[in-house]
């Protein structure tokens, strides 16, 4: 009887710890996809042009230089306060943008937002550590899924229902309404009486974790190859969806209620297949298999693009099921990821790979907005798709040490705290 008590609180555990990742991804990505995907729907809307809308990327600097203060989140205080700190600091930043309305006050916004990214980047660093420390390599397909789905869930928020509030109710409502939200998102973590915390131990931690030891890395230097080919691609891809569609002439209503309920609940499900097919069949058969699905998605859009033979429907229809094959793809990676990195200093080696995603992301949006203006959709779409089936061409080689052994869905345990 005792140890079956102790297999039900210790499951019990498990799904608390899927929970707060959900919550916590949920949260920072409110504030990256509201800039990515809802902000440049509304710019667009009012007039800017694709290729000042793909400079607006540069807000994602601080995911870019993350690395440089990563060690510092593993050396100094734990992930759950620097997780609290960074959501106060969010939420009085949205309060504060309520009162700079983009018409007039781009410049003072730009600054905001560029403060938010800071911290927003280093609550990622913060909880992408908890998610290493929390789990181990039989459990990071389910982390993964439920992490990933708590993205889509600040999808949801920030680049659907933000967009739908500000058409209704005007911009400060809906950055009141986005403080609102973060404050809601960080209540599970504020109010745990346990910090869900990782195998190991901070007494054996380094105390100088160091940039050095990451990029001594093999494994994980090996998989930053894959990584700067496959992302290049999906990010180009999706980088200009938005104003894609409100060129097809869709309402903003309905361009919210796609990207935000449309492609928040194909991502949840989404999620949730990536997690299965990645403890069926392994990370790498899975990143490979839905790196084809992406390139067949992005080359078939840019082949009824440039024949002009799609219609708006038909466009909304392949990008719901391109943001499906990208979330799925994104639980796939995102266990690899975490494979790579050493436990002792997982914050610094999750913000190195990230870092490099986060610059692939700016130059990849940068370059489609000048694309796009210039020779038009089609050849942002094409390009992707190309850049996509380079990576499926790389990836047996880059890919080593991202395998974990096909299992079935085990929670992670609840360990001593720190």
């Amino acid at each position: 009887m005792a140890s079956i008590v102790r297999n039900l609180m210790a499951r019990s555990a498990g799904w608390a710890v899927l929970g707060w990742l959900a919550g916590l991804y949920a949260a920072q990505s409110v504030t990256g996809s509201m800039v990515q995907t809802a902000l440049p729907v509304v710019l667009r809307d009012v007039g800017m042009p694709l290729d000042s809308i793909g400079y607006l990327s540069v807000l994602f600097l601080p995911w870019a230089l993350k690395f440089l203060w990563a060690p510092l989140v593993d050396r100094f205080l734990n992930e759950r306060s620097w997780i609290l700190c960074c959501q106060a600091g969010i939420t009085l930043c949205f309060v504060i943008a309520a009162k700079l309305p983009p018409q007039e006050h781009m410049p003072f916004l730009a600054c905001v937002l560029l403060v938010m990214g800071f911290l927003a980047a280093t609550q990622d660093i913060a909880t992408d550590s908890l998610a290493v420390h929390a789990t181990d390599p039989e459990t990071r397909g389910a982390a993964s899924g439920a992490s990933t789905a708590g993205a889509y869930l600040g999808f949801l928020i920030g680049g659907g229902i933000w967009l739908l509030v500000y058409s209704h109710a005007g911009w400060a409502v809906s950055m009141l309404a986005m403080a609102a939200f973060v404050v809601t998102l960080s209540l599970p973590i504020a109010l745990a009486k346990r910090r869900p915390v990782g195998p190991t131990p901070q007494a054996e931690m380094p105390v100088k974790p160091r940039l050095r030891t990451t990029l001594s890395n093999r494994v994980l230097m090996r998989g930053l190859v894959f990584l700067l080919v496959y992302q290049l691609g999906l990010r180009a891809g999706s980088s200009m969806t938005g104003p894609y569609l409100v060129d097809k002439g869709v309402s903003l209503d309905l361009i919210g209620i796609i990207r935000g309920a449309g492609g928040a609940a194909a991502g949840f499900l989404a999620a949730t297949g990536g997690a299965v097919l990645v403890q069926k069949v392994g990370i790498v058969r899975s990143i490979i298999l839905l790196a084809a699905l992406n390139a067949a998605v992005l080359l078939l859009l840019a082949i009824l693009e440039t024949t002009g033979e799609i219609s708006p429907t038909t466009a909304i229809v392949l990008l719901v099921v391109q943001s499906a094959a990208v979330a799925m793809s994104f639980v796939a990676v995102y266990a690899a990821m975490m494979n790579w990195c050493n436990p002792q200093q997982a914050a610094t080696d999750f913000a190195v790979l990230q870092s490099v995603d986060a610059v692939l992301a700016i130059a990849a949006a940068s370059a489609a907005g000048v694309l796009g203006q210039a020779f038009g959709y089609g050849w942002i779409f094409g390009l992707a798709a190309c850049a996509i089936g380079a990576a499926l061409l790389v990836a047996p080689r880059f890919l080593a040490g991202a395998s974990i052994r096909p299992s079935g869905l085990q929670l992670p345990e609840e360990v001593p705290q720190k």
